[in-house]
Order: C-alpha cells, then sequence, then structure tokens
C-alpha cells in the first residue's frame, strides 16, 4: 500500500509500535513490558509519530502515521500539526466489529506489537467516541481494506497543502 502512494519510492510509514520499542532500545520484535504503555510514554511516542510525519511531509515525502489513535487528543494533535505546517492531512479509521479485532489479535503472529486480547480489551474502552477520519471498514479480508482505502487516497482532491484556516493553498 505505502510503495504505490506519494512520489517513488512512496509512502514513508511512521510506526507507533517501532518507535516505542526504539525508545527503549530493543528490537522491533523484543517484547516490552506494561511499564512500556505507561499514559506518559504513549503520549511520547504520539508526540513522536506527530512530529516525525510533519517533517516528512514538509519535506515533500507521503506519511502514512500507523498508530491506534484511540485518544481524539492524538488524532486532533496530529491533524493540526499537519494543517499547521501547512502539509496536506488526510485521517482514515479503520473500523472492524470488536469481535473481528478479537479473532485478528488472538490469531497474530510475530511483528512489532505487542497488543494481545487485554491490551486490545483496554483500546476498545478507551476509544473515545466518533471521529471526523474517514471511515474505512476494516472487516473485510486485507485486500479488500487496502483497495479501499487506496480508492478514498485517489479520490482526494489534489489541491495542494492546505492552509491552517481551511483556505485554498
Amino acid at each position: 500500500c505505502a510503495a504505490g502512494l506519494g512520489s517513488p519510492p512512496g509512502a514513508r510509514i511512521v510506526e507507533s509500535d517501532r518507535i516505542r520499542k526504539a525508545l527503549h532500545g530493543v528490537s522491533a520484535e523484543t517484547r516490552l513490558p506494561d511499564e512500556a504503555y505507561r499514559p506518559e510514554v504513549s503520549q511520547h511516542v504520539y508526540a513522536d509519530i506527530t512530529r516525525r510525519s510533519v517533517l516528512i511531509a514538509a519535506a515533500g515525502g507521503t506519511v502514512l502515521a500507523d498508530a491506534v489513535f484511540d485518544r481524539k487528543e492524538d488524532r486532533d494533535a496530529i491533524e493540526n500539526a499537519a494543517l499547521t505546517a501547512g502539509v496536506p492531512f488526510a485521517g482514515f479509521w479503520l473500523d472492524a466489529p470488536a469481535q473481528v479485532l478479537r479473532q485478528r489479535v488472538s490469531a497474530r503472529k510475530g511483528g512489532p506489537s505487542d497488543a494481545g486480547p487485554e491490551v486490545l480489551e483496554r483500546q476498545l474502552e478507551r476509544f473515545q467516541g466518533e471521529t471526523s477520519w474517514r471511515k474505512i471498514d476494516a472487516a473485510f479480508p486485507l485486500p479488500q481494506v487496502v483497495a479501499a482505502l487506496l480508492s478514498e487516497v485517489e479520490a482526494l482532491p489534489a489541491s495542494g497543502p492546505a492552509r491552517p484556516d481551511g483556505g485554498p493553498a
């Protein structure tokens, strides 16, 4: 998906799991203790996602910021930072029923995510209401979700950077 977005070589992925692991000085596949997920650590991780994403976008790159974004403050922060920097922003919320998410987390093997069933339940409880981000039905198999996401991205206006006041660039 990332390789087909933006100018070659494609979008850069800024991933919360990898940032958190780097913050703790371990490889992406190393499981972190619960203390690594304290609110103040997560606040630092999301601030870093926002900082890195805006730097890449301001340099002309395309960014996929990959994180749960279950807190409204985190969604608002990355969106506002992009608008303040004068770079385009499009937020996508991958939405799936809790049971589908539970099945996926239980079946997952390997990778940088430490999220197991307990973490998922906390994330589901923490989600703060509706989001203004475009919703993508993520209950389908991955190729269909990617196709839906790419379709939404292709439908975005190609008007260039947005101004902080929302007017045309």
